[in-house]
């Protein structure tokens, strides 16, 4: 089966008749090329390595893929496939709190990206021009330009609604949403199989509790369940959004104000052009809908009505309408907090406790935190002025860093390790705020469909983690010793003398890392040798025999 023309159909007959009910999509999902695509994108993702309840993770599940693929599509051919409970762990939020974070197995995650494979392209058919969380070809950027040029120019939306909804992925009513895909779903039997994973419960280490609301915690198609459910919101707000401007205008004459509205999974903005009495009844009229149609309820803590003079934080950035040499203009910033946040991950990281560690691995935990907080705010007004302060403070706190686990002078520090404007080693450096360059978001506001668009692929949004690495090591100093017991074995086995790359080498230890008291002593050169790795699984399973042996 050819996929893409497959998803093509499907989102070009929605478009053309929003009325249709799709009876026949369950078969899609135990076809073999259908599950074979969607094996690939879960493989790709950054948490594939991660096992599920059942303790099998992807590289288990690879071992035997062909059997294993076989055996799910004979599973869900003969409706007998049931999902296992979703495994949950905690991870911590940016505010120091405790998020519930659901990892599902490796075939439920597969089964769940063939369903959202079926269901994504019908629903971008359905889905709002100014919803952009979660979709595809659509990312924060987006929702922020959206807003940022609704308060520009002769645009006078300046009283801000930030509507907050308490505990959305957890409330969300299963019957409601059941009833919602209805009206596009008519096969019962993926309608059926959605429920299960509704339905499906989580492992908390070894107590399994039921799930009678909400969507699967950190399920591949949960992000489109909630788009879906959702909706109704957005299809609510077309009744300001979709008028024309003659509408508006004579709306203004009345002297009622006007509403423009944007959201991002479940946070969303509403503008309004009128007076903060007229954003108040706004507010509890969005409250009742959401509490009477999707069984949601509006945070009235932390749903706030806010002055675009006085500045709003949305989706981690500040906009504020600034007075400048040629009038009011708003601007998009760094949030204070956020500069904070990513100067205690680099402290946290530079941590004098960490000195045990290798040099590589604290480069390579640094360039993953900054890099990805750049990336995210290097569309905003000042990001040039506010990435140079966190370029010194990196930069300064990694010299220290350096000066501790050497026992080093700065001048020795800056004379051994600097590297251009920054640190490094002869395999990695050290990249500084200052590299990532101001950008201007120019993208359209405006996104066409992107399965019956021709030539234009599918790109998903990567938000940076709360969670972070930071560089410890199982075993302290190993990325620093694996270069050099590498050039020294000349990227060959030492057993059978096979040609490795620094990709696939396994950098050994002769005599058994458990044997010594202090890793150190176990990490001498003279104890380190580099294997392939059919030579790496045979030295540790010959090692485990010998040491049973001598019990």
């Amino acid at each position: 089966m050819n996929v893409g023309e497959m998803q093509r159909k499907l989102s070009c007959w929605a478009e053309e008749n929003s009325d249709h009910r799709f009876f026949d999509l369950y078969h899609l999902l135990y076809d073999k090329d259908w599950l074979r695509l969607a094996h690939d994108y879960v493989a790709q993702n950054a948490g594939s390595r991660t096992a599920g309840c059942d303790g099998v993770n992807m590289r288990e599940f690879d071992a035997e893929l062909e059997g294993n693929l076989n055996q799910l599509a004979r599973e869900l051919k003969a409706e007998s496939f049931e999902p296992f409970p979703v495994r949950r762990v905690y991870i911590p939020k940016a505010n120091g709190k405790l998020r519930p974070l659901g990892i599902p197995s490796v075939r439920d995650r597969i089964v769940q990206e063939a369903i959202r494979m079926a269901l994504e392209p019908i629903y971008e058919a359905d889905f709002s021009q100014y919803s952009f969380g979660f979709r595809p070809n659509r990312c924060t950027m987006d929702t922020v330009r959206y807003i940022y040029l609704c308060t520009i120019g002769k645009h006078r939306y300046y009283w801000i609604i930030e509507g907050d909804i308490s505990s959305c992925f957890e409330a969300i009513h299963h019957r409601r949403l059941i009833e919602l895909l209805r009206e596009r779903i008519a096969d019962r039997k993926i309608l059926h199989l959605i429920w299960q994973y509704l339905r499906a419960g989580v492992m908390e280490g070894k107590l399994f509790r039921d799930t009678t609301r909400g969507t699967p915690q950190g399920g591949i198609v949960s992000p489109l369940l909630a788009n879906v459910y959702l909706h109704e919101l957005d299809r609510y707000m077309e009744r300001y959004t979709a008028l024309s401007i003659h509408q508006k205008r004579k709306r203004r004459w009345r002297g009622e104000a006007n509403f423009l509205y944007s959201r991002y999974a479940d946070d969303f903005v509403v503008l309004c052009n009128g007076t903060r009495t007229e954003a108040e009844k706004m507010k509890e009229e969005l409250s009742r809908f959401l509490s009477s149609h999707l069984y949601l309820k509006l945070s009235s803590e932390k749903t706030k009505i806010t002055h675009l003079n006085d500045g709003f934080t949305f989706l981690g950035f500040w906009l504020e309408r600034h007075a400048g040499g040629d009038g009011k203009k708003t601007r998009v910033l760094i949030p204070s907090a956020a500069v904070d946040r990513v100067r205690e991950k680099i402290r946290k990281v530079t941590d004098a406790a960490t000195c045990e560690d290798s040099f590589n691995a604290k480069i390579i935990s640094l360039n993953r935190i900054v890099g990805g907080w750049c990336r995210y705010y290097q569309y905003t007004s000042r990001a040039s002025t506010q990435f140079y302060g966190v370029a010194g403070y990196l930069y300064w706190r990694m010299a220290h860093w350096l000066g501790r686990k050497f026992s080093l002078s700065m001048p020795e520090v800056i004379e051994r390790y600097r590297k251009g404007k920054s640190f490094g080693t002869t395999e990695y450096c050290l990249r500084l705020p200052t590299e990532f360059p101001t950008r201007r978001y120019t993208a359209a506001v405006k996104k066409p469909n992107p399965y019956t668009m021709q030539k234009v692929g599918l790109k998903r949004e990567e938000l940076p983690n709360e969670t972070f690495w930071t560089g410890y090591e199982r075993r302290p100093g190993m990325a620093d010793l694996r270069p050099l017991i590498l050039e020294m074995d000349k990227y060959t086995c030492q057993l059978c003398g096979q040609g490795v790359t620094a990709e696939n080498a396994q950098v050994d230890h002769i005599e058994p890392f458990r044997k010594y008291k202090r890793p150190v002593d176990a990490n001498r050169l003279e104890n380190l040798w580099t294997l392939c790795i059919a030579c790496h699984q045979w030295k540790t399973e010959f090692d485990r025999q010998m040491e049973s042996r001598m019990q």
